[in-house]
C-alpha cells in the first residue's frame, strides 16, 4: 500500500460568510442504463438511453425523461445542484459533465477501468460509467464557493477479484455563473495499489464545515478515513474492526453513514455461501474521525453478491436481494434486533422493445438509498430494468415501514445502482469539542403527507426537517389546535382549501414552512383546480402510463382515456401522489386523457400509444 501524503493540493483560503449548509444538493437524482445489445438488435436501436430523473423539488417527486442526455451510469453514479435544487454537474466516474451534458472533462480515471467500462455504439466511444457500487462521489470544496471535488475508485481487472486499488480524485469549478465549468486538476492520487472495496461514503465533520471520507478495504475488516479541510485532504487513520478476516476476497456492497452522523455501516460481499459475507456496524465520532464499538453479523449471501444498506433516523435497512431487513439503532445491540420487512415476489420486468427475445429482469432488492423525501429508494440487481422499489415510511417499526416493491417506473433504464450523496442536511454538534467555527444549527421546517386512500380528508404527515430541530408545532389551518407530534395524521373536517404550516425550533431559532392544501372541488372553474399538478411519463407509452397528481387530493379522482372517437378505453380510481395506468392491452394510436374529481374535470391531454 502506498498513501501519498503530499498530493495534497493546498489552498489556503479565508472562509468567508457564505453559508455552509446544504440544503438541496441531492434534490435531482440521475439515472440511465439502457442496455446495449449486438444479439438483440430491436433492443439496440433504442435511443431512450441515459436520460431518467427523479425531481426531488416537487411533491411528490417528478419522474421524467431528459432527452439532452446521452450519458450511462453503470452504477456509478454521483452529482450535485445548487442551492435551488437545479443540476450543476455530475459523473459516472469516467468524465464530469455539465448542465448541458457536455464534458467539463471528458476522461477522468483513465487506465484499465475506463477501457474495461467503455462502450462502442454506432462507431462512437460511449463512456457507459465504472463497475461498481458508489465508485464516485462528488463533494463540495471546503474552502471556496462553487468548487467541487469528485473522489473515484479504479479496478485491476487483470485480477481475478477485480479488486480496486486506487483512490483518486479532481477538482472543477462550477456555478449558476459559470454554467460551462472547467476543470482544476484531475487524477490526484490518494491512495494506489491497494485492494479497497471500491465504495466510499463522506460524513460531515462535527464542525459544520469539513467532511470526512471513508473507504472500506475489500475484506471488509479494516477502513480509511481522510479528512477534508480547507487546507486540503489527509489521511486520518485505518480503522480496523478486530474482527478476523476469512474472506479470500469481497467488497460488494454499500456504506452509509447514519443521517445524523453517529453510525457507519457497511456490506462487504464475499463467496456465494451461507457465511461468506458479512454487515459491519460502528459508531462514528464526527468530531475526530474514529469508527468505534464495531459489530459484525454474517449474512446469507446465497441470493448473490450484491446487497445495500442504508439508514433512516431510527433504523439501519439491509438487503441481499431476496429480503430487506431492519435493525433498530435504539438498541445497545443493533444488529440482534433483525427483523426481515419484506420478501421478493418475484416480480421480474420485461422491455417493451424485447421482441425477438425476451427476458425477464428481477425487480428484487439490490441496492439502497434515503431520498430527500425521507423514503429509502431500492435498486435492483438486474444489469438493467425500469423499475424500483422503495420504503415509504422507514422510520416505523417493523413492516408499518411499508416496502412496496416494483412501485417505480422510470422513463429508461436503470442499472443496479443508487446515486452516490452524502447527507448533506447535516449541521455542526453543537455544545460539542470541535464546536470551534461559530456555526449553528438553525432549523429548516420540511414534511410531506398522503391521503388516506379510504378518507381523503384524512392525512399522514410526515415531517423532513432538519439542522436538530427539537420541538415540532403543527397548524392545520382549521381552526383545530396546534399539535406537537413530529408526524401526526390529522383528519379534516370538510373539503376546502386549507393553509397548513409546520414550525419547527430549537434554542437557536425558529422556521416555519407552510403549504396550501385542496380537498376536492365545487366547479371546474374552482381557483383550486388550476393548483392541481399533473405530470404523467412516458409519452409516447408501450405498457404502464405513469401519472402524478399534486397540489390537490381528489374526493373521488378518476383517470378516463378515450379513443379517437370520443369513446372511453380506460376508467380508473386515481389518488394524490403516484399512479399506474395499464395501457398494454390498447392498440397503437392517439389518445386522449382526463382526470376528474368526481363529475368535475382537473385536467386533459393527449398520449400516443405505441
Amino acid at each position: 500500500m502506498n498513501i501519498n501524503f503530499g498530493v495534497m493540493i493546498l489552498l489556503i483560503v479565508i472562509i468567508g460568510s457564505e453559508n455552509i449548509y446544504g440544503q438541496k444538493e441531492d434534490f435531482i437524482w440521475l439515472y440511465g442504463d439502457e442496455p446495449y445489445d449486438t444479439i438483440l438488435p430491436d433492443r439496440a436501436a433504442d435511443t431512450t438511453r441515459g436520460a431518467s430523473n427523479i425531481d426531488f423539488n416537487y411533491d411528490p417527486p417528478k419522474i421524467y425523461y431528459d432527452p439532452k442526455r446521452f450519458l450511462d451510469f453503470f452504477s456509478c453514479n454521483s452529482n450535485v445542484c445548487d442551492n435551488d435544487g437545479k443540476i450543476l454537474a455530475y459523473t459516472n466516474g469516467m468524465v464530469i459533465n455539465n448542465q448541458y451534458d457536455r464534458p467539463i472533462e471528458d476522461t477522468i480515471n483513465y487506465g484499465d477501468s475506463w477501457e474495461y467500462g467503455k462502450v462502442e455504439y454506432n462507431n462512437i466511444i460511449i463512456p457507459a460509467g465504472m463497475t461498481g457500487i458508489q465508485k464516485a462521489l462528488i463533494l463540495p470544496f471546503v474552502s471556496k464557493k462553487q468548487r467541487y471535488y469528485v473522489f473515484y475508485t479504479s479496478t485491476d481487472h487483470s485480477n481475478i477479484y477485480f479488486i480496486n486499488y486506487n483512490l483518486r480524485y479532481a477538482i472543477f469549478d462550477v456555478s449558476q455563473d459559470n454554467k460551462e465549468g472547467n476543470l482544476i486538476g484531475k487524477d490526484f492520487v490518494i491512495i494506489e495499489k491497494d485492494s479497497l472495496s471500491g465504495s466510499i461514503t463522506a460524513i460531515k465533520h462535527g464542525n459544520g464545515r469539513d467532511w470526512w471520507l471513508i473507504a472500506p478495504r475489500h475484506n471488509g475488516m479494516e477502513a480509511f478515513v481522510f479528512l477534508i479541510d480547507p487546507s486540503g485532504v489527509h489521511f486520518h487513520e485505518r480503522y480496523h474492526t478486530g474482527f478476523y478476516d476469512k474472506l479470500p476476497y469481497g467488497g460488494i456492497g454499500q456504506v452509509y453513514g447514519s443521517p445524523d452522523g453517529n453510525w457507519l455501516a457497511w456490506y462487504v460481499g464475499g463467496e456465494i455461501t451461507g457465511d461468506g459475507s458479512r454487515l459491519m456496524l460502528s459508531r462514528f465520532d464526527r468530531c475526530n474521525g474514529t469508527v468505534s464499538d464495531s459489530d459484525i453479523k454474517v449474512v446469507n449471501s446465497s441470493y448473490g453478491l450484491g446487497t445495500g444498506v442504508s439508514f433512516s433516523n431510527r433504523y439501519l435497512y439491509m438487503c441481499n436481494r431476496q429480503f430487506v431487513y431492519q435493525y433498530d439503532l435504539r438498541s445497545t445491540k443493533p444488529l440482534q434486533t433483525q427483523k426481515q420487512v419484506a420478501s421478493y415476489n418475484g416480480y421480474k420486468y420485461f422491455f417493451p422493445f424485447d421482441t425477438i427475445q425476451p427476458l425477464g429482469y428481477d425487480v428484487n432488492f439490490c441496492y439502497l438509498g434515503l431520498a430527500p423525501d425521507g423514503r429509502i429508494y431500492i435498486s435492483s440487481s438486474s444489469a438493467s430494468t425500469r423499475m424500483m422499489s422503495k420504503i415509504e415510511y422507514p422510520d416505523e417499526e417493523g413492516e408499518a415501514c411499508t416496502v412496496l416493491q416494483h412501485s417505480i417506473l422510470m422513463p429508461t433504464g436503470i442499472s443496479r445502482g443508487i446515486p452516490n450523496f452524502p447527507h448533506y442536511r447535516l449541521g455542526p454538534l453543537d455544545g460539542s469539542p470541535c464546536d470551534t467555527l461559530g456555526l449553528d444549527n438553525h432549523p429548516i421546517a420540511k414534511y410531506r403527507y398522503e391521503a388516506d386512500s379510504t378518507d381523503h380528508l384524512r392525512l399522514r404527515f410526515t415531517d423532513l426537517s432538519y439542522f436538530r430541530p427539537e420541538t415540532w408545532s403543527w397548524d392545520f389551518g382549521d381552526g383545530s389546535p396546534r399539535v406537537s407530534t413530529q408526524s401526526p395524521y390529522h383528519t379534516f373536517a370538510q373539503n376546502g382549501t386549507y393553509r397548513v404550516c409546520l414550525t419547527v425550533s430549537n434554542e437557536n431559532s425558529s422556521n416555519t414552512s407552510c403549504r396550501t392544501i385542496t380537498f376536492g372541488t365545487s366547479s371546474s372553474d374552482d381557483e383550486s383546480v388550476s393548483r392541481a399538478d399533473v405530470s404523467l411519463f412516458p409519452n409516447p407509452v408501450q405498457d404502464y402510463l405513469f401519472m402524478t397528481l399534486g397540489e390537490y387530493v381528489p374526493v373521488h379522482g378518476q383517470v378516463m382515456i378515450y379513443d379517437v372517437t370520443g369513446r372511453p378505453v380506460i376508467t380508473q380510481r386515481i389518488y394524490y401522489g403516484q399512479n399506474s395506468v395499464d395501457m398494454s392491452t390498447l392498440p397503437a394510436g392517439m389518445y386522449v386523457w382526463k382526470v376528474l374529481d368526481g363529475e368535475h374535470e382537473i385536467k386533459e391531454g393527449k398520449v400516443v400509444k405505441m
